[in-house]
């Protein structure tokens, strides 16, 4: 599946319906729930590790205290791949959102961990956790 056509699945399925994305950092949590999809157009775009014509994400999100943030995502093909695959089983589990963090075990600011559950219960750690590099 191309990126862009990663991106739209993981856009339709991961906003609405009852269904959330909680991205942890630091202390704080985000709830987003707004996905764009955003091309590279010339070389003022935030993102710089991408060539002109890439495509990414842009996530609006609001922390518990309803500040919201602004996060823009160069995410990898098999991060969106692992987030599209595992949502069949998140909603057949009747689990309402995935969380992601990065992974306390690394030094490496870029891998991330998901983990699945309720909004205010035990959150269930997807089989297999794997270590994602964003």
């Amino acid at each position: 599946m191309k990126k862009l056509s990663l991106l739209k699945t993981f856009m339709k399925n991961y906003v609405g319906k009852g269904f959330h994305l909680i991205i942890k950092e630091n202390n704080d949590s985000f709830k987003v729930h707004t996905i764009e999809i955003m091309q590279k157009t010339d070389d003022s775009c935030p993102v710089t590790n991408m060539p002109i014509g890439d495509y990414f994400l842009h996530l609006v999100a609001t922390n518990p205290a309803g500040k919201e943030a602004s996060i823009v995502c160069d995410w990898s093909d098999d991060l969106l791949k692992s987030l599209l695959s595992s949502y069949k089983d998140i909603q057949d589990a009747h689990y309402s959102q995935v969380t992601m963090l990065r992974d306390p075990l690394s030094n490496d600011p870029n891998k991330w961990l998901l983990l699945w559950g309720n909004n205010n219960e035990g959150i269930v750690p997807i089989k297999d956790p794997v270590g994602y590099i964003c």
